[in-house]
């Protein structure tokens, strides 16, 4: 059942249970009524004799008898069962009863009058061997007083009804219609598996409704970002992996054609197939290192000394660098993280420093301590990069392109920046480059500082 038939359900029982209570209060106030009548009838007919009495002074003219009776109707059921009205009620015409048998000795009961008009509420009391009087009281003000009670009640019910319905709308235009509009989009993104991304209008950011449309709205974008980034991440990765695969191909073919007459050609063609099966094999273990530090946990963090760290990777370039003036520059300070892990980063950034620029210009590495994070370092004299190239250097598979690159820069997988932004990320740092052609660039990343010693 839907929510809308719910809230419709709900209304229409609320009003039901109103309108029957209503209606039981005001049956309830007429019996209240109708009692108080009952009361005074018995305490008129306690003597039915004193009673006639008293009526037929009151009818003689007698002011102190009217004055008891002035809204009694006394009546004497004569022998063959006619009613003679002894005393009636001053205002008014006479409210005869009519009587129907069997009302004597019934104790209150409630009778028309003839001529039509308001009832009667009567006691028929055995007076002698074979007479018996009628008392009766008008129910003109009961009735009166419920037709009044009701009619209150009436309109109370049509302004609860009115707010109900008020109330109901509200809801349903603010609440359950932005709620459907919602399950549509989604039904609409489920079948078209999300190649077909929808916004809904988000409404009143104050209510649930809105804050669940900005929800929406902010994970469909978000899955129609990483579609996207999956996508073109699949392209990617399949352009990248074609031309090794193409290689090997062509070379087990024209193997297979006899094209490779000579053991050197054969030597030739093992050696470069090696290299792309080598090639290949690098990226495939870059696109598991990649998926691997989608998850955070996997991270064994402590407290790193980057400085240690700097000064390692310093004499490993230098033993492989000679010609390479190299420069450290940090202070003592401790980051959490996992040292592997952080290693592997700026073991890329410094691959990537030394793959960009000259052989003969130096590399710096440095380390400062700003408030909470220790930010690294690593700055080259190379090339720089172009200005539309910056906002994608971390990119998978992204490489700029510049007239006169070396050749062999053009070959990279493009991953190595890609996994020092995933590194980043899984130990929740930063990373950014600043950059200009012609002009070198400085890559770095910022961490959570551990400590630092003075």
């Amino acid at each position: 059942m839907s929510l809308r038939r719910r809230l419709l359900l709900a209304a229409t029982g609320l009003l039901v249970v109103v309108a029957l209570a209503f209606l039981g209060v005001a049956l309830a106030q007429r019996a209240s009524l109708t009692a108080q009548l009952d009361d005074r009838l018995e305490s008129l007919t306690a003597n039915g004799a004193a009673l006639v009495t008293v009526a037929n002074r009151a009818d003689a003219g007698n002011a102190a008898a009217a004055s008891l009776l002035t809204d009694v109707y006394v009546g004497v059921v004569r022998a063959d069962g006619g009613l003679t009205t002894v005393l009636a009620p001053d205002a008014g015409p006479s409210p005869v009863p009519v009587l129907i048998g069997g009302e004597a000795g019934a104790g209150p009961v409630t009778r028309a009058v003839a001529g039509g008009g308001a009832r009667v509420r009567l006691v028929v009391l055995t007076v002698g061997a074979r007479r018996s009087v009628v008392v009766a009281v008008s129910m003109s003000g009961v009735e009166a007083s419920f037709r009044r009670l009701l009619l209150s009640l009436g309109l109370a019910w049509l302004a609860t009804a009115l707010v109900t319905l008020l109330v109901a709308g509200w809801v349903e235009r603010l609440g359950l219609r932005p709620i459907a509009r919602i399950t549509a989009a989604a039904e609409h993104v489920t079948a078209t598996g999300g190649r077909a991304p929808v916004r809904v209008d988000a409404g009143d950011p104050g209510t649930e409704a809105g804050r669940l449309g900005s929800a929406f709205n902010a994970m469909v974008a978000t899955t129609a970002a990483g579609q996207e980034e999956l996508r073109r991440f699949v392209a990617d990765a399949s352009h990248e992996l074609r031309t090794p695969l193409t290689t090997l191909r062509g070379y087990s073919s024209l193997y297979a054609a006899g094209g490779l007459g000579t053991a050197a050609q054969v030597a030739d063609a093992m050696a470069r197939i090696n290299a792309e099966a080598s090639r290949m094999g690098r990226i495939v273990d870059d696109l598991l290192d990649l998926t691997a530090l989608g998850d955070p946990a996997a991270l064994e963090l402590r407290a790193v000394d980057v400085g240690i760290e700097l000064e390692h990777l310093a004499a490993d370039l230098r033993v492989r660098e000679p010609g390479r003036t190299v420069r450290v520059r940090s202070v003592s300070a401790r980051v959490v993280a996992d040292p592997d892990r952080l290693r592997q980063a700026l073991t890329a950034l410094v691959a990537n420093a030394v793959k960009y620029s000259a052989d003969a210009t130096p590399i710096d590495l440095a380390a400062e301590v700003g408030g909470a994070v220790v930010r690294l370092q690593v700055t080259d004299r190379g090339r720089g990069i172009a200005a539309e190239d910056l906002p994608r250097v971390f990119d998978r598979f992204y490489r700029g392109h510049e007239a006169g690159a070396p050749r062999d820069v053009a070959r990279g997988s493009g991953l190595g920046l890609a996994i020092v932004a995933a590194i980043v990320s899984a130990h929740g740092g930063r990373y950014g480059v600043d950059s200009a052609p012609r002009a070198g660039s400085t890559f770095w990343i910022e961490l959570p500082a551990a400590g630092v010693a003075s």
